[in-house]
């Protein structure tokens, strides 16, 4: 007498290897993509879309507003409104921003001038890009004690002297060298 299908143990057995595999599968694609989350996080990739930051149908203070919002974010590391600001006088380029908190005032200044780096390395690929005038903001305490707003890092880069830098080898120490104005608290 024959035993139904489902009775047989080698029937049983890969059956239970096809689920084991599907499962198994499922699971290395999920941690596959929790590895590349983490990965893009450790690496701060961030993907801008160059369709859009060279779309002229959009004032380029807008595109460079976006641009800014993308790779730092629309709060700073502490909380705060970053406040992203840019405006333009003939083809200068003028983008406030405030800069994150940092424990000293060394790795807050080199932060600001490797967000600067970043973010050249994004404008020098926008087509109808000019010259920029980059003004990482903070915090400050006035003479008398009252909290006010300056510039901690102000930097302006013709887009002659951007279009001349291998940005993918450049190190951000080295801004204040080829900056047509530099400035740093």
């Amino acid at each position: 007498m024959n035993k139904p299908f489902y009775k047989k143990w080698w029937f049983i057995l890969i059956i239970t290897f096809i689920v084991i595999g599907a499962i198994g599968t499922t699971m290395i694609g999920d941690d596959q993509k929790t590895s590349e989350k983490e990965l893009k996080k450790k690496n701060d990739v961030i993907v801008i879309d160059m369709k859009a930051a060279n779309d002229t149908n959009i004032p380029l203070e807008e595109r460079i507003a976006k641009i800014a919002a993308d790779l730092f974010g629309t709060t700073t590391t502490d909380g705060r409104d970053r406040d992203i600001r840019v405006e333009s006088m003939g083809n200068t380029y003028y983008l406030k921003l405030m800069i994150d908190n940092s424990i000293t005032k060394k790795k807050k200044l080199n932060d600001a001038q490797q967000n600067t780096v970043k973010l050249l390395k994004i404008l020098k690929d926008v087509e109808d890009m000019g010259n920029i005038h980059i003004n990482w903001q903070d915090h400050f305490k006035d003479d008398y004690g009252n909290p006010t707003t300056g510039s901690a890092m102000t930097t302006v880069i013709k887009k002659t002297d951007m279009d001349k830098i291998d940005l993918a080898n450049f190190p951000a120490s080295d801004l204040k060298k080829i900056a047509s104005y530099y400035y740093s608290t």
